[in-house]
């Protein structure tokens, strides 16, 4: 077969430039300031109250960004308590990744990782999540984990990744989040806190979308 190349020479000159205008469009966002805070995330939700809880300069720095935070949740009827851990970014990819890269570098042992579902009343959606089981110094807690993208939620690192590359080449700003929740395993009951956190992502779902844009 004879090659063109006349022709070969255009599809590289393509290439490049598509290259270059990706780059300059990630570059451009990821220097970009947030206007979103979500701090303004409701503290009250339905039957669950919070406060706030500090996080570190070391993890801030790994986050690369100031906009997250973590919340104890506590369900005032039953006394059930949850975690809620929010980071986002109007711009910056980099600040959403698996948590079990902090969990294995603080110490924690990962003793079950699979995925499950969760399906919540709005809009009846069923939201991917990672099921974690975590153990530290004897210590046991069940964490669920997903990303989301603009109206998308995923558990897969990479299609989060994916998503947000797209916007940038397509000029979309799209916020990206990482939502993390999680419970103490008391008295051996897994399957309870399990059902608790289920339970809280109901209630919040509707606040992911408007606070999460």
């Amino acid at each position: 077969m004879i090659q063109n190349p006349t022709k070969n020479r255009i599809i590289q000159g393509i290439l490049v430039l598509v290259s270059i205008l990706a780059m300059s469009l990630y570059f451009k966002t990821a220097t970009q300031q947030d206007t979103i805070n979500i701090s303004a995330f409701p503290k009250i939700i339905d039957v669950w109250t919070s406060e706030d809880l500090p996080i570190s300069k070391e993890d801030l720095s790994i986050l690369e960004t100031k906009n997250a935070f973590v919340r104890k949740y506590t369900n005032t009827v039953d006394g059930a308590e949850v975690y809620l851990f929010l980071v986002y970014s109007q711009h910056n990819r980099k600040v959403a990744h698996p948590p079990e890269i902090c969990y294995l570098g603080g110490g924690v042992s990962i003793t079950e990782n699979i995925h499950d579902p969760i399906p919540v009343e709005y809009k009846n959606l069923t939201i991917p999540t990672n099921r974690l089981k975590l153990l530290r110094k004897n210590m046991q807690h069940i964490a669920f984990y997903w990303f989301k993208v603009g109206d998308r939620f995923t558990s897969n690192y990479w299609e989060q990744q994916g998503l947000i590359a797209l916007s940038s080449i397509t000029g979309t700003s799209k916020g990206s989040a990482l939502i993390r929740i999680s419970a103490n395993i008391a008295d051996d009951d897994q399957n309870k806190a399990i059902r608790n956190i289920k339970s809280f992502v109901n209630r919040i779902s509707p606040s992911l979308f408007e606070y999460l844009p």
